[in-house]
């Protein structure tokens, strides 16, 4: 070796950043904080490794502690990192003032999602009056299969199907999950209706409806979703909804430049 130098091991680096990005992406789609013992079992790695990575995230600010124990929760610098994407996002700063009317208008919860290529991710919202605080904040990634906003990706955008598919088994989290025939036949119903409905497939009590917005090419960019509480979700409730969102989401899509007559 040159001046008796080691040369760095490329593949461990390699392996040491995609460990690290593993841990993120479970941080990021759990509800609670957790622990290292906890993260090494879901990533498959020993608990040392696991610390070790955890220490040097924390130190660059991508994790903290939310606990007394320990546990890890994400860190503020990645909003930092993220933030001037999510606000150069066309379909964010198109929807600002929908959803605020929106959440206006309903007294609910009224958000954007978007397909990243690998998950569905709540990107920006808006509270009405009568909105429930456990909701989700913004950069949350949610279940595809088993929210409103995810089986409308599924519904129109096939590296979606593809992408939720491919997985070897769909989580049922309630009752109400559709995974098999019962998701298919969905899916082919969100296609005929234009919208998708969320009864209590994720979490019970929790319930959506939303429709998709389109780009100037016709491609399902973002899904605009209103949450409700299930008793203020009646067969009337979900309709008037759907006939809302999916009028806001069609005035988002045009603005987005989207042609009814071009498509």
């Amino acid at each position: 070796m040159e001046d008796g130098k080691q040369k760095p091991d490329r593949k461990s680096e390699i392996g040491a950043v995609a460990h690290a990005i593993g841990l993120l992406r479970q941080l990021g789609a759990s509800k609670t904080p957790l622990g290292v013992n906890e993260l090494a079992r879901r990533v498959s790695l020993h608990k040392s490794s696991v610390s070790r990575l955890m220490s040097t995230l924390e130190n660059y600010g991508f994790v903290e502690r939310e606990d007394p124990d320990g546990r890890y929760g994400l860190g503020v610098e990645l909003v930092a990192l993220a933030g001037p994407m999510i606000a150069d996002l066309d379909v964010v700063k198109v929807s600002r003032p929908v959803l605020r009317q929106m959440a206006d208008e309903t007294g609910e919860t009224v958000y954007v999602a978007v397909w990243s290529g690998r998950d569905t991710i709540m990107i920006e919202q808006a509270k009405g009056e009568r909105a429930v605080a456990h909701y989700a904040a913004p950069g949350t990634s949610m279940p595809t299969h088993a929210s409103a906003a995810g089986k409308l990706f599924m519904a129109f955008r096939p590296d979606t199907y593809r992408s939720v598919m491919a997985e070897p088994e769909l989580e049922v989290f309630t009752e109400f999950t559709h995974v098999g025939d019962a998701l298919q036949a969905e899916l082919e119903e969100i296609r005929q209706n234009g919208f998708a409905v969320n009864d209590q497939e994720y979490e019970l009590e929790s319930c959506g409806v939303a429709a998709p917005i389109r780009d100037v090419n016709g491609v399902v960019v973002g899904a605009l979703t209103v949450a409700a509480p299930k008793h203020r979700f009646s067969a009337r409730q979900q309709m008037n909804m759907a006939v809302l969102i999916v009028r806001q989401a069609a005035e988002l899509s045009r603005r987005m430049g989207f042609s009814t007559h071009a498509a």
